[in-house]
């Protein structure tokens, strides 16, 4: 019943007219009289609109729903208050399932506690598949496809940068999942022996929501995960990029949490050894930071300076919660009409060695870049949600081999097909155009 819940629900029944697909919905939650609102509003001559009440506390419930549906998408944050009884009804009846998350500890701790179910249920828990991360994700997915296609499927993939642009307004949900994000400061510098790490985690272990045994706690992957979390602490450095002709860009605000996605998606989907990645921001979006170049820094700067200090007042013991509470409740968005007139897009550069360098050091890039059309809260966000669900239902047969857990990154459990919907999608358009290019030195200017 909250904002994006709304927005999901819209767009299934579009999507289910625009593809003449028809799709039983069941509108799940706590509050039976909103439910019915919502359910009275519907006018679909392609869905089927049910209502199950139960709340987030009622394991018994929630168990119950999942063993009447194919696939949940979750929509109802801060899913480390609400979501685990979700998460695990659905592990254990085989129930498919989606959600908007961002909260990467949560989803660690989830395939932690869970993926044993899920892999004898044979459920695909895909997290993490709202604007946080899927743009990010398929992205840098979609330009490593383009770049081994050039040349080969074993190519080792070095580095990784999405650049995004976007106009928008900030949903309460995801404030107040922000607030409750535990800090860890001692878990961040030190090892469980006490010992320094060689790579400070940003926040979180940058392998977070990779397999617990395989890969996250394997003494193995010990390098790869001191190298990239070092990489984590290097892209919080504002920068003048070569790739947009030396203009400015700072850190995505969400790069500590879609890094830990590309990050996993690099080792599930064995991008290369030594692969890094990094996440930028472009406050003006990609035109205008193009054209104004280096000024870009400018305007740059003084939006990271206020963003700084409203994070800060924010965690303000007592204060902040005040504050998030007047201005963003939970439930609430941006008004409709500045949703639908809002845009975002990402732009993913992918690099490795030339195959056939005329001077040394010389890369073959990838490129891919992604246009949605709404904001990217909501509508994006729905968008992404939504497809992910229809994908795990209409397309299952085309899906990519399941995790031995069933847990996984969007590009991991759904992979080309997502990108394949987005591409041919009738309900609201998403651009996707790939390059590549040989045997460069750098870039100066976008590929696509």
């Amino acid at each position: 019943t909250g904002s994006v819940g709304k927005y999901a629900v819209q767009y299934l029944l579009e999507a289910s007219k625009a593809n003449e697909q028809p799709i039983k919905i069941i509108l799940a939650g706590r509050n039976e009289t909103k439910l019915k609102k919502i359910q009275e509003d519907i006018t679909s001559d392609t869905c089927s609109v049910d209502i199950f009440v139960a709340g987030s506390g009622d394991a018994a419930g929630l168990m119950k729903m999942a063993e009447q549906t194919k696939v949940i998408v979750n929509c109802a944050g801060p899913f480390v208050e609400y979501g685990e009884h979700v998460i695990a009804a659905c592990a254990k009846t085989g129930t498919d399932y989606v959600d908007i998350t961002g909260e990467v500890y949560w989803v660690a701790d989830m395939r932690q506690r869970y993926g044993e179910d899920a892999k004898k249920s044979g459920a695909r828990i895909v997290p993490l598949s709202g604007f946080d991360s899927i743009p990010s994700d398929i992205s840098v997915l979609a330009a490593v496809k383009a770049l081994r296609e050039a040349r080969s499927n074993d190519l080792q993939i070095e580095t990784a940068t999405t650049w995004h642009g976007m106009t928008g307004g900030v949903n309460g949900g995801t404030i107040q999942s922000a607030l409750r994000m535990p800090l860890d400061i001692n878990n961040m510098f030190r090892e469980k022996n006490g010992s320094f790490r060689k790579g400070p985690f940003l926040g979180f272990d940058p392998l977070s929501v990779t397999h617990p045994t395989e890969i996250r706690f394997n003494p193995k992957f010990q390098k790869t995960k001191d190298n990239m979390a070092i990489v984590e602490w290097m892209n919080q450095i504002p920068s003048f990029d070569r790739t947009l002709g030396l203009a400015f860009s700072i850190p995505f605000l969400m790069a500590a949490v879609n890094s830990k996605v590309v990050n996993a998606s690099s080792i599930s989907l064995g991008y290369g050894e030594n692969f890094k990645y990094r996440e930028r921001h472009l406050p003006l979006g990609f035109p205008m930071t193009t054209i104004l170049g280096m000024f870009s820094a400018i305007p740059g700067l003084i939006f990271m300076y206020f963003l700084m200090c409203f994070s800060v007042l924010l965690k303000l013991p007592i204060v902040g919660q005040k504050l998030a509470d007047f201005m963003f409740p939970p439930g609430s968005s941006p008004p409709d009409m500045l949703n639908q007139t809002c845009r975002s897009e990402v732009y993913a550069e992918v690099a490795s060695k030339a195959a056939s360098p005329t001077q040394e050091g010389n890369l073959d890039i990838g490129a891919c870049h992604i246009k949605f059309k709404g904001d990217p809260g909501n509508l994006v966000t729905a968008q992404c949600v939504c497809e992910s669900a229809m994908a795990l239902i209409h397309n299952r047969s085309e899906l990519p081999e399941r995790s031995n857990d069933g847990f996984g990154t969007p590009a991991e459990i759904i992979g080309d097909v997502l990108l394949k919907r987005f591409s041919e999608n009738k309900v609201r358009p998403v651009e996707i155009t790939t390059a590549t290019k040989k045997d460069i030195s750098t870039t100066t200017s976008l590929l696509c």
